[in-house]
């Protein structure tokens, strides 16, 4: 017997469920949540949002209340590398590299021409309570902790699950006709059967969550990550700290720190031990500390090699797992329940063929591939840092310490090993100044139309990213005005899962054209002119140039923008088949049979 129905089913209450949860609702489409916790995460481990998802987060109505909680960007805008964060030593406190980072310092100017949405920093334990606020205001009674999904099965028409009350105990059957599997990993895939590739970890990493005051000894007020190598050697020589707020920068109050384990190797992790764990890692031997949580986890770089499996789609850490270098993880997972929410809509609404959910694979695999694969890249290039300060697995503690008194010495060596320690560490912007690989990625294949452009140019760096309209790529970012309004070109993309034409100033083909394809397939389309100054009457007026610079069409253009902000198809003049042309690109955009490869391009 069935005790409830609904279109989807979201099972795990994480920021990639909660965030599937909140996009589905503005969408229109009833879901159901689930998550086995009671509450929401204790740890404050994924912590950095990068400007993607606060671009989805603005398109949704978050944005605003993720800034009033999270980290200013002048105080986050530095990494520094230290020996110590204290002690009195010759050796102890001392600068070995500073690096602007998350679209501060030098690179502050690239990061806000790019976007409408500074990154920013606010710990899990921090973000989850406020994306669970919003997804219950959003579906009442519909998001609903401590509840665990037994099993479910699936056939051509739905999911059938089996959810345990964990507070009565109840079990209840749900129907739904697709199921968001959001869940970490702990059992869909592996019900599915699965398969997971890549590294499946080796580490053994330590989080310790406290409490302190280090506003005297922190590495400065614009500093969010510090990170630790130590001339002392030992068991622990190489370790990260970052604030976790409430407050920021020198005023932060609690922090996470984190070190790895070699195989094999136990520490005592009980609440006494890790107060003097903290204390003689931080040189602060009278520190006052307060221990909130200790966790340990293994970080892994494995992907699905599917991402749907019938009626259910895998989303977030269900799909793919890595390090937390570069911050990814988290980031990727909202991304993934960005592109699925829309097409889930779609489908259930009656406008798209069943054909477009496949597109979620197609398009996001590649994406998490390449994301997975930066962050064990960006992991493990503090390896190559350490080599730059000479350091040699093995070394005895008294040739560790004379590099580093080499280095500090006031000679021409000296001179020269710190002038190559720079350029060394200089290569960890990969991690820090990851400018393109947190919004240049784009779709290739998929709920588009290519038109046989190439690429734009690929920084090998990851660092400087190149805006354009090329179908699969993210919409540019330009600044619009019209009258006293200000907006960017992503929010003409509003919440509720219509389609956008940005055309230049000559719309005149495209409003007509429009209209007929919106309700031969029920699909919103709005038609939205840019125009320079002398074209004010065309409707937004393109602030800066910035827009003419990128948009790639002519002033009789268009391009189609999806809900999720991607560029569907374009047309850099409207011709005399704007009509047919518009249409095939919408239909492929939804996943309708019967669209080729090339529906709808344009010459």
């Amino acid at each position: 017997m069935i005790d409830e129905e609904v279109p989807v089913l979201i099972v795990g209450g994480g920021g990639c469920g909660l965030t599937a949860s909140l996009f589905l609702s503005d969408l229109g489409v009833r879901h159901l949540l689930v998550e086995r916790r009671a509450s929401t995460s204790v740890l404050p481990r994924a912590h950095y949002l990068n400007q993607r998802t606060m671009e989805i987060f603005r398109q949704h109505g978050v944005a605003d209340d993720v800034y009033a909680l999270s980290a200013p960007l002048a105080h986050m805008s530095e990494v520094a590398w230290r020996t110590s964060l204290a002690g009195d030593g010759e050796l102890d406190a001392r600068d070995l590299h500073r690096m602007d980072s998350f679209g501060g310092g030098s690179t502050a100017a690239a990061y806000a021409a790019d976007s409408p949405c500074p990154s920013t920093n606010l710990p899990q334990h921090r973000l989850e309570p406020l994306l669970r606020r919003h997804a219950e205001e959003r579906a009442p009674g519909m998001v609903r902790f401590h509840h665990l999904m037994e099993e479910f099965t699936q056939d051509a028409d739905g999911v059938t699950a089996r959810i345990t009350d964990r507070t009565t105990g109840t079990t209840r059957t749900v129907r739904a006709r697709y199921l968001l599997g959001a869940d970490g990993g702990r059992s869909i895939g592996d019900t599915l059967g699965v398969t997971m590739d890549g590294d499946g970890g080796s580490w053994n990493v330590i989080s310790v969550h406290f409490s302190a005051d280090l506003s005297r000894w922190w590495s400065g007020d614009k500093v969010l990550i510090t990170n630790f190598v130590s001339p002392d050697g030992g068991l622990i020589s190489r370790y990260g700290m970052v604030a976790m707020g409430p407050g920021w920068g020198l005023a932060s109050q609690e922090w996470a720190l984190h070190f790895h384990l070699p195989a094999g190797i136990e520490l005592d992790l009980g609440e006494e031990a890790t107060v003097a764990r903290v204390r003689e890692l931080l040189k602060l031997p009278e520190l006052d500390v307060t221990v909130h949580q200790v966790s340990r986890y293994t970080p892994e770089a494995v992907i699905a090699r599917t991402f749907r499996v019938g009626r259910v789609l895998l989303a977030g850490d269900a799909a793919h797992r890595q390090p937390p270098a570069t911050g990814l993880g988290l980031n990727t997972a909202v991304q993934d329940a960005h592109n699925a929410a829309w097409k889930l809509a779609a489908v259930l609404g009656g406008t798209a063929g069943e054909e477009l959910l496949d597109s979620y694979e197609s398009e996001r695999l590649p994406v998490a591939r390449r994301s997975m694969e930066w962050a064990m890249f960006a992991f493990r290039n503090h390896g190559v840092l350490h080599a730059g300060l000479g350091l040699m697995p093995g070394a005895p503690p008294e040739t560790t310490r004379a590099n580093f008194r080499a280095l500090f010495a006031d000679t021409p060596m000296g001179e020269t090993l710190r002038a190559r320690t720079a350029e060394v560490f200089a290569t960890q912007r990969v991690e820090y100044q990851a400018h393109d690989i947190e919004i240049g990625f784009s779709y290739e294949q998929g709920a588009l139309v290519p038109d046989g452009t190439p690429r734009p140019p690929l920084d090998p760096m990851g660092s400087v990213h190149h805006p354009v309209t090329r179908p699969g790529h993210r919409l540019p970012h330009a600044w619009l005005t019209r009258g006293t309004e200000r907006l960017s070109t992503h929010d003409l993309v509003g919440r509720t899962g219509g389609f956008v034409l940005i055309t230049g100033p000559d719309a005149d083909v495209w409003r007509p054209a429009a209209k007929e394809v919106a309700q031969a397939y029920g699909v919103p389309l709005e038609v939205v002119a840019i125009g320079t100054a002398a074209d004010e009457p065309a409707g937004f007026r393109d602030e800066d140039g910035t827009w003419s610079a990128v948009r790639g069409i002519g002033d009789d253009g268009a391009v189609l923008v999806r809900p999720d902000q991607h560029v569907a198809w374009r047309s850099p003049h409207a011709g005399t088949r704007a009509e047919p042309e518009l249409a095939a690109a919408v239909r492929r955009a939804l996943g309708h049979p019967g669209t080729g490869p090339d529906a709808g391009a344009s010459a």
